[in-house]
């Protein structure tokens, strides 16, 4: 099954994810707090649901000291997220201290006939020693090599575009990319070259123009832990554009359109500074917070998506035999054979849920234009009219989705409307804002699409994909089974204890736990805190205010129950729809409300 970077779907649980990115803010945790919508109110309405306020547990013991890094841990859950404007937590949820064993190190374990890493252990064949290149991170398999002077056919070429990008993990509740999960720099003596067939030119039509590749980009070094690497002579560069009557309406389609999610999870646990929502965009004020995006709930606005995706090349990983970053390999010898909740949770926040498999390189841009509803209607202007122009000022292929573009709009047309101009007697502009999200390519020409408008900007962008591309679609596994695909040893308890841990991780960070929103709110976790996007229409710190009569209220999933006792070979889990209950006719929640799996 493909995941795109905007299309994921549930792979163990029942878990469902938006296309959200989570980064700490510079300002304050407290400056942070007071733009949350149920952080608004200094007083609570009679019928408004009471401050839950954010809890963790106690500290775990700390764990024995673990004699080779000289190092012990201990941890603590989430045990509530704060909701309904109750107080955060403050705090880490892991911890670790130095410490002086009783026992000593027993070193790493060997290799056998094959030469060992010095820095952390990796075990090499030895045809890779004194070959003229750094297979071991510290060098120490070139040291002390007779001949110094071999050279590699392979020494010059620049590694595949990309290879970082696949090689790192990847966690599917924040939709961020973690730290290296494959050793992308690991060549294991091959000198695998491919073939760039469009080295001469590479042409994304009149949009991006035509790229063209030097004589030193004939060829790319494949990293041993890629198996196949092709590049792409096409792409798609028309774009698609649909309108969005509010806020809510926009979220939901920035979710998966294969799954119905439970909620959004921005960032994991507290922290000393907060957390932005800010969607993978980066506003025209350069913010991009909580405060930009959730404004928009009580204004007249709408929203103009136009999305264009650039296909580069494709990859497959290799399947067995992985080679693994180092360190990976040292985190790995750091986990305890015994189960240890808190160190297995850290390794999978930093290595990601998940790793890739397969996929495609290359880049998408989009950009969504915030539009003042009454302004646009005062100015008898149509969404149609202003995606044609946004589109001809930046010379775009505009493919029609949802809105009519037959309609003739010359450069005339669109300069007397004057769509960011803002208007002398309402002080008000068509377009008040521009929210862009690009993946892929140089990101710094996003700061300058409100102020530029003109095809430079995007046409910079596309030549700059060759470089730098984005996994934009890919197919992924969850990060216990990288265990499977290694030679290394003992590594089977260490990986059931890592897939146990990986049910509770996904379940204590899950949006499941926020709520109830009534009136058909999206539930959002914003690190340690909950709080409910509202519709139009409603307010409250569970959307429960409202002058409307009768609305539905949709029921939601409850998050899954742990398992129970494994009887007859079965586990099972169950769940509940009453996060909230259907409400005045509203829709009962799809999906089964009990999971079995083997035992």
């Amino acid at each position: 099954m493909w995941w795109s970077s905007c299309q994921l779907s549930p792979l163990i649980l029942s878990v469902c994810l938006v296309a959200l990115t989570a980064r700490q803010a510079m300002a304050t945790a407290h400056r942070e707090l007071q733009v949350l919508p149920s952080q608004r109110r200094s007083s609570r309405d009679v019928n408004s649901p009471a401050p839950i306020n954010c809890q963790l547990s106690q500290w775990s013991e700390w764990t024995d000291c673990f004699p080779c890094e000289e190092k012990k841990h201990r941890h603590r859950r989430l045990v509530q997220p704060a909701g309904f404007a109750g107080r955060r937590c403050v705090g880490h949820l892991w911890e670790e201290q130095a410490c002086r064993a009783e026992t000593s190190c027993d070193g790493t374990p060997g290799c056998g006939k094959d030469f060992q890493c010095a820095e952390t252990g990796r075990c090499i064949k030895r045809h890779l020693v004194c070959n003229g290149e750094q297979d071991c991170r510290d060098g120490s398999d070139e040291e002390n090599c007779e001949d110094e002077d071999i050279e590699s056919p392979c020494e010059h070429l620049f590694p595949i575009p990309g290879s970082e990008r696949a090689a790192r993990g990847y966690n599917i509740l924040t939709q961020e990319e973690s730290q290296y999960v494959y050793d992308p720099h690991f060549f294991g003596g091959h000198c695998e070259y491919v073939y760039n067939g469009e080295w001469r030119e590479l042409k994304y039509d009149t949009t991006c123009e035509r790229l063209y590749y030097g004589d030193d980009e004939k060829f790319f070094r494949k990293p041993y832990n890629f198996h196949i690497y092709q590049f792409l002579a096409h792409s798609d560069s028309g774009f698609t554009f649909e309108f969005y009557d509010d806020s809510k309406d926009l979220l939901d389609a920035l979710k998966s359109d294969k799954s119905k999610t439970t909620g959004f999870t921005i960032g994991i646990g507290p922290a000393g500074s907060a957390f932005q929502l800010d969607l993978g965009f980066t506003l025209s004020g350069g913010k991009g917070s909580l405060k930009n995006f959730t404004q928009y709930t009580a204004k007249e606005v709408g929203f103009i998506r136009g999305v264009t995706k650039v296909q580069t090349a494709r990859f497959k990983m290799r399947r067995d035999n992985i080679v693994l970053d180092e360190d990976v390999l040292l985190s790995l010898r750091e986990l305890p054979d015994t189960y240890n909740y808190g160190m297995y949770a850290k390794f999978i926040n930093d290595y990601g849920t998940h790793f890739m498999t397969s996929g495609t390189m290359g880049g998408i841009f989009e950009y969504i234009l915030v539009i003042n509803k009454e302004e646009m209607r005062r100015k008898e202007i149509s969404a149609e009219e202003i995606s044609a122009c946004v589109g001809w000022s930046i010379g775009l292929t505009v493919r029609e989705s949802q809105l009519y573009l037959g309609a003739s709009v010359s450069s005339s047309d669109c300069v007397k409307k004057g769509f960011l101009k803002t208007d002398a007697e309402t002080n008000s502009a068509v377009v008040e804002d521009i929210i862009t999200r690009i993946r892929g390519g140089d990101t710094s020409y996003s700061g300058g699409l409100l102020n530029s408008w003109d095809g430079n900007m995007y046409r910079h962008w596309g030549r700059s994909l060759k470089y730098n591309p984005a996994v934009i679609d890919f197919e992924l596994q969850p990060i216990h089974e990288i265990l499977r695909r290694t030679n290394l040893g003992n590594m089977e308890t260490k990986r059931q204890n890592m897939k146990r841990a990986l049910d509770d991780y996904l379940l204590e960070f899950n949006a499941c736990r926020c709520g109830p929103c009534q009136n058909n709110g999206e539930p959002i976790l914003v690190g340690d805190v909950c709080f409910c996007q509202c519709r139009p229409g409603y307010g409250g710190a569970a959307c429960e205010q409202t002058r409307r009569q009768g609305g539905k209220t949709n029921g939601r999933w409850s998050c899954w129950s742990q398992w129970g006792p494994c009887q007859a070979g079965t586990a099972q889990r169950s769940r509940q729809c009453n996060n909230p209950a259907p409400q005045r006719g509203g829709e009962p929640c799809t999906g089964r409300d009990v999971q079995s799996r083997a035992c």
